[in-house]
């Protein structure tokens, strides 16, 4: 009512679980409602993972609500977390390099628009905790402090045969791959491709959809590397990589 009483169409960005990809009504009523990026916790596209985090869903069937998302026009926002350990008595063992491919072949085949990949935070009172506290793995704080709890550092050691700096580069080189100098010059072709539009004018809000996500994809893939940037820039000046080496120290005594 609001967009028809001002004539303004709203862009708004969502969270949403996967599986309300099985109701079209919701999904219609969102789109006139002005809705067109959705925040999705993909989590983890690796089946032992999803099942440690108790996440009831296969990666099969991530991928086909994914397609159903956007096939209804939505733009995805994928969220995932890095390198969670599965629980005691789970025969799995992948190293640091599968699991990066994984990930990568994962958000290609899902056309995931946007990501954000994090490592697992054991905060306190969650099972993870927990279970890991248990397993004597969490660096203890007075090494690794509260302030490295945002989701971008290692914080206990994490399952073999990957090691802590392993699942710490494997985020760059998830992100890194993604978000990349070269769509600076992606840009620039999509609007010189701007002029294509004139092919749709049968259609000309197909055409702009069309013309639309690869420009915006492309301008938000150039600013995250920009991001990452300045991050690895303050990254390198903090002194975490001995934090770390005292706190596996610590760990073995």
């Amino acid at each position: 009512d609001y967009q028809k009483s001002t004539s303004r169409r709203l862009d708004t960005t969502v969270q949403i679980r996967l599986d309300k990809a099985k109701d079209p009504e919701l999904l219609s009523a969102m789109r006139q409602a002005g809705i067109n990026t959705l925040a999705i916790g993909f989590e983890s596209p690796i089946g032992e993972e999803l099942k440690a985090m108790n996440k009831h869903i296969r990666p099969e069937d991530m991928l086909a609500f994914t397609k159903t998302f956007h096939k209804f026009g939505f733009l995805i926002h994928g969220m995932f977390i890095f390198g969670y350990p599965v629980k005691e008595g789970v025969n799995f063992i992948m190293s640091a390099r599968q699991r990066v491919e994984h990930f990568r072949n994962f958000i290609k085949k899902a056309k995931i628009d946007t990501i954000q990949v994090l490592l697992p935070g054991p905060l306190p009172g969650t099972e993870l905790r927990h279970r890991l506290a248990t397993q004597n793995r969490i660096y203890l704080t007075q090494d690794v402090g509260w302030e490295y709890y945002d989701g971008n550092f290692p914080l206990f050691e994490p399952d073999e045969p990957m090691s802590a700096e392993e699942m710490q580069a494997s985020l760059r080189k998830i992100m890194g791959k993604f978000y990349q100098f070269k769509y600076m010059f992606m840009i620039g072709f999509n609007i010189f491709s701007f002029s294509t539009l004139i092919f749709y004018l049968h259609n000309i809000k197909s055409g702009w959809r069309k013309w639309y996500r690869p420009w915006r994809n492309d301008l938000i893939r150039f600013g995250g590397w920009i991001i990452i940037r300045q991050w690895t820039s303050r990254f390198k000046k903090d002194k975490f990589w001995q934090k770390l080496q005292k706190a596996k120290e610590h760990l073995k005594k």
